[in-house]
């Protein structure tokens, strides 16, 4: 009992030792100002009558970020998705600071309410492409998610359609994996929806496929979706994997 005591005494007095004596540690992380870097993105929602957090329950779930080395030039490059306002590409120029190349690389893909972006070498030609998921707005137009393929030259070609990744499927984010180990890339689309919460609590729609929910056409098309890799033409299989596809699956 008595030894209990003392090591108790001993680890409250080491507890109340002084620390003002002891080395204080620099910082982990430093923060680099705006006008340093030249990284000056923000993105800003502006809501109104028709469109905001009523008439559009995801109005404030914001966009996303991706970083690779977009000109294998070992520096990770960053681009930013907006929602109501221009996408931007920023070339790593080294020692913290970036080029806003938005404009000549073609990759803006202005007003589509873009969501979650992925740098991926979808043709393996050694460089990283950019796979845009967008949300669209509630008038369900223009939402279909874009490809930048990278033309080796701080350029990029559109070819979403080409390669069957123009989904239209208010998409919140894509995760590229070889799910059948065939050593291509397939492709898990996370879709939302623009269904009225209001009709959300009819129990006995949650087993209805996206397609067969009772609204509008332009409501329709959501629902997550899993792509396979065909040869470089990515088709949906998702009924075949046992993919969930409710239209409130978000």
């Amino acid at each position: 009992m008595k030894k209990y005591i003392l090591f108790s005494l001993w680890v409250l007095i080491l507890g109340c030792q002084n620390r003002d004596n002891q080395p204080v540690k620099d910082p982990l992380f430093a923060e680099v100002e705006s006008s340093q870097s030249g990284i000056d993105f923000v993105n800003t929602v502006e809501n109104n009558e028709e469109l905001n957090i009523f008439t559009y329950r995801n109005f404030y779930n914001g966009g996303g970020v991706a970083i690779g080395d977009l000109n294998n030039d070992g520096l990770s490059d960053i681009y930013f998705t907006a929602n109501m306002g221009d996408n931007k590409l920023y070339i790593n120029k080294g020692d913290w600071t970036f080029e806003d190349i938005t404009e000549s690389a073609g990759v803006a893909a202005s007003n589509k309410w873009s969501t979650g972006v992925v740098l991926v070498d979808i043709n393996s030609d050694g460089f990283l492409d950019i796979y845009v998921c967008n949300a669209g707005y509630v008038s369900g137009q223009d939402q279909k998610n874009v490809l930048y393929l990278n033309n080796q030259d701080l350029t990029f070609t559109e070819a979403a359609a080409e390669y069957g990744l123009d989904d239209n499927g208010y998409t919140t984010h894509a995760a590229f994996l070889d799910y059948d180990k065939d050593g291509d890339l397939d492709v898990y689309l996370l879709n939302n929806s623009f269904i009225p919460t209001n009709t959300l609590n009819y129990s006995n729609k949650r087993e209805l496929d996206a397609e067969d929910w009772p609204v509008k056409d332009f409501l329709k098309g959501g629902g997550d979706k899993f792509l396979h890799n065909d040869n470089g033409t990515f088709v949906d299989v998702s009924e075949e994997a046992g993919i969930y596809q409710s239209l409130i699956g978000f």
